[in-house]
């Protein structure tokens, strides 16, 4: 491990562990607010010719299917942003959206007026478990929970697993590696092929491991399956036991 990476994750766990004293605030949510990107987002990540946009798409139609929800489903939504994928969702009992961003949620309220029952909290993705929200059928998120560090993701899969009702289902699709062995192989790749600015962009988010979060969601109690959309995005349906 360099010393760059080293000093950043000491940091990183340092700020954490401070941090987990006061609130459920995840640490970078102010970072990774979208405010002032919402007007080109929607344009940029409709180009999958960007590694890190490349099955979009088709990640987002997964999780609409995967999730399967009907007439009577409550469903949330962790970061919703531009409501992408929350226009895919048919009417419902309730759906609950959450985002930080009041910009992006400006661009979502005209694509999802066929939600009768949609309610929308601007709030970071952790902290809104600090608030009584109810149990949901379905909880479903897509390109999100990598602007979580470790510590924070494995928080958040004991709260979805909490808010879900017996035979739930929670639908995750983001950015992934496979493990921290295919994550230098694809960055190398990624520089051999004169795409730094990629790893650069890597660097600067917590994508997902997936061999450590489905052993975590696994150890919460989850039934996982994985399916894999481009080098860097991945879908997980975590099915909680009745």
């Amino acid at each position: 491990m360099s010393s760059l990476k080293w000093t950043k994750d000491v940091r990183i766990n340092a700020n954490y562990r401070r941090d987990l004293k006061i609130k459920m605030r995840s640490i970078h949510v102010d970072e990774f607010n979208h405010d002032e990107w919402a007007s080109d987002y929607d344009r940029d990540v409709s180009d999958e010719s960007h590694p890190i946009r490349a099955g979009y798409g088709a990640l987002l139609d997964w999780v609409i299917h995967k999730a399967d929800i009907g007439k009577e489903h409550e469903v949330l939504e962790l970061g919703s942003g531009s409501g992408n994928l929350t226009e895919k969702i048919p009417d419902c009992a309730r759906i609950l959206c959450v985002d930080i961003s009041g910009e992006m949620e400006a661009l979502a309220g005209p694509k999802t007026l066929h939600l009768k029952n949609r309610d929308f909290k601007k709030s970071d993705i952790l902290q809104v478990f600090e608030q009584e929200i109810g149990s949901f059928d379905t909880v479903i998120s897509t390109y999100t929970i990598h602007h979580l560090v470790e510590e924070e993701k494995k928080r958040l899969f004991k709260e979805i697993w909490r808010v879900l009702k017996a035979g739930g289902t929670a639908v995750l699709g983001d950015l992934m590696f496979e493990n921290e062995s295919t994550k230098e192989q694809i960055l190398q790749q990624f520089m051999d092929s004169g795409h730094s600015d990629v790893v650069q962009d890597i660097g600067d988010e917590y994508f997902w491991d997936i061999e450590v979060a489905t052993n975590e969601l696994n150890a919460t109690g989850f039934t996982t399956e994985v399916k894999r959309f481009s080098d860097l995005s991945f879908g997980i349906t975590a099915v909680k036991s009745i």
